[in-house]
């Protein structure tokens, strides 16, 4: 794996372009542990089509903490159309008092908190099989077969 790559399908630790894998990958289908582009997938993603982690975009589907022009994830940030299952976490909120920005949901019954329950494990299983194996299933095969590095 290369430190810098660039080219249609960029594989290394900053990899930039179309098919762009690294991590930090810049591109139209980015995939890496920071990913920016137009269908950016990873741990923390930032673009149009968003799925991570952590993500951020026009259309943002997260495993944990959602932003953008349509968001859903267990915690939601800013946006226009967001929906946050468990609630709301705001980062601005963050820099003043820790924890002052969780705005969590009120429990209400058993069958809500299951409902609830269950949209994150969705969410959970969606982001691993599209964005997190596909990443693991890039490492080259050194790392990927050594189970002292995987632990």
């Amino acid at each position: 794996m290369r430190w810098f790559s660039v080219g249609l399908e960029a594989h290394g630790v900053i990899a930039i372009g179309q098919l762009a894998t690294g991590v930090i990958a810049v591109g139209q289908g980015a995939l890496g542990v920071v990913a920016i582009g137009q269908a950016a997938r990873g741990v923390v993603a930032f673009g149009q089509l968003a799925l991570g982690g952590v993500a951020f975009g026009q259309l943002a589907v997260g495993a944990f903490w959602a932003g953008g022009m349509v968001a859903v994830a267990p915690l939601a940030g800013p946006g226009l159309l967001v929906l946050g299952v468990l609630g709301r976490l705001r980062a601005r909120a963050l820099t003043r008092r820790p924890w002052a920005g969780v705005r969590l949901h009120p429990t209400g019954p058993a069958r809500v908190a299951v409902l609830r329950a269950g949209i994150c494990t969705v969410l959970l299983a969606v982001v691993a099989w599209a964005s997190v194996a596909p990443l693991v299933r890039e490492l080259p095969p050194a790392v990927r077969d050594d189970p002292v590095v995987l632990r």
